[in-house]
């Protein structure tokens, strides 16, 4: 493969908030219930697929957070996806505690219920994925929860099949909805209508 020339990039050491590289990234909130089946919701963008058969997530929690118990209690909890409209609710959901707030009825977000498992699904979310905790790891500060999911719902018409490649066999349609991604502390952006979508040709031979 003939590599081209390319611009080289001068880089400077970085010894706080290393994490801000990884970013943006797509925002999720998780939603979960206590022994007595009341909902709770966390705003999480630490998120991130870890197997496609079963397909199995892993979300990191601080053990700080009142749903960091809940979920590990619990042993379940969905991923919803919300869109760019719901910036303020989810950034405000982030920031307050379960434990001194109803998150819902602050917000006006609906719920309803989830297919597979007792945490409920946020009804204006655009997906949803419904998870039953497998596996949980300690990693420093936070913990790692890996949840295999049972049930997955996605907006109508959002989903267009992979042209070549794959897993998975179908992808998001960014032009499809604004997505919600964090930037850093309270700042999120969103694709833009000029998205560009392409391909790479390449061959698989791992």
């Amino acid at each position: 493969m003939k590599v081209e020339a390319r611009q080289v990039y001068k880089k400077v050491a970085v010894r706080d908030g290393l994490d801000v590289i990884l970013l943006p990234r797509p925002v999720v909130v998780a939603t979960c219930v206590d022994a007595k089946g009341k909902p709770n919701a966390i705003t999480l963008a630490w998120c991130s697929p870890v197997s496609h058969r079963p397909l199995v997530v892993a979300i990191a929690i601080s053990p700080k957070r009142y749903s960091h118990d809940l979920i590990a209690n619990a042993g379940e909890f969905v991923l919803n996806f919300p869109s760019i409209d719901l910036a303020k609710e989810v950034n405000w959901m982030g920031r307050k505690s379960g434990s001194k707030y109803d998150k819902f009825a602050v917000t006006g977000l609906t719920l309803e219920p989830a297919k597979e498992i007792n945490a409920p699904v946020i009804s204006e979310c655009y997906a949803h994925l419904e998870c039953k905790v497998i596996n949980q790891v300690v990693a420093g500060d936070h913990t790692t929860f890996f949840g295999q999911v049972v049930h997955a719902e996605v907006a109508e018409g959002t989903l267009k099949k992979v042209k070549q490649g794959g897993p998975p066999s179908y992808y998001f349609d960014p032009k499809a909805i604004k997505t919600l991604q964090h930037l850093g502390g309270d700042m999120y952006l969103t694709n833009t209508d000029d998205y560009v979508e392409f391909s790479v040709d390449g061959v698989i031979d791992v």
